[in-house]
């Protein structure tokens, strides 16, 4: 498999099939970002496109100063908080996750629904789903990048701008934020 930096450099001299390698390779997370910032399926598709479209103006001045991927989820989330203004959606925020060990029995939950709870796993995805939209923008990213994309606290900081203790704070509110906002649907669970 080809290499982003490879990819990246081949569609910067204007090759077609490299841009869409890349556009292959991360729509689906891509559109996984918009659909968790935005929360309506039906704009998914088409902010996704406009990801990319932008990402295509744009890549003469990509710079390889970070990875392509966070790069794209830079220009994503830059639009979804653009879309987000343009609708004057406005949330009040106050939320904060839980806490590793939540995490990791909300994974272990997670397996066990998938083989025999298919329909109960489908319920807590979209409970959590909707508390993940109440979360702030900058909360909403650090878990995003975390949980969903699995990055590491150095690589958030880079995609974000930010520095590696503002990605752990912002990660333990986020977490604390998200943990009051659950905290009967968990509740239930013990």
């Amino acid at each position: 498999m080809t290499d982003d930096y490879t990819l990246v450099r081949d569609a910067q001299g204007g090759s077609h099939k490299a841009f869409e390698a890349l556009v292959h390779k991360y729509q689906r997370q891509i559109a996984n970002l918009i659909y968790l910032s935005m929360g309506n399926r039906d704009e998914v598709e088409d902010l996704v496109q406009e990801v990319f479209v932008r990402a295509y103006r744009s890549l003469p001045r990509f710079k390889f100063d970070a990875s392509f991927f966070s790069w794209l989820y830079r220009i994503g989330l830059n639009l979804c908080i653009d879309e987000i203004r343009k609708k004057k959606i406005r949330r009040i925020v106050s939320l904060d996750f839980l806490t590793e060990d939540a995490i990791e029995h909300q994974r272990q939950e997670h397996s066990s629904a998938l083989t025999s709870e298919g329909t109960l796993y489908d319920e807590r995805k979209e409970i959590i789903r909707d508390a993940l939209q109440q979360l702030s923008m900058e909360y909403r990213q650090v878990i995003l990048l975390r949980e969903y994309e699995d990055l590491t606290y150095e690589e958030i900081a880079k995609t974000l701008h930010i520095t590696v203790q503002a990605v752990k704070s912002r990660l333990f509110r986020a977490r604390a934020e998200l943990k009051i906002l659950l905290k009967d649907y968990f509740q239930e669970m013990v």
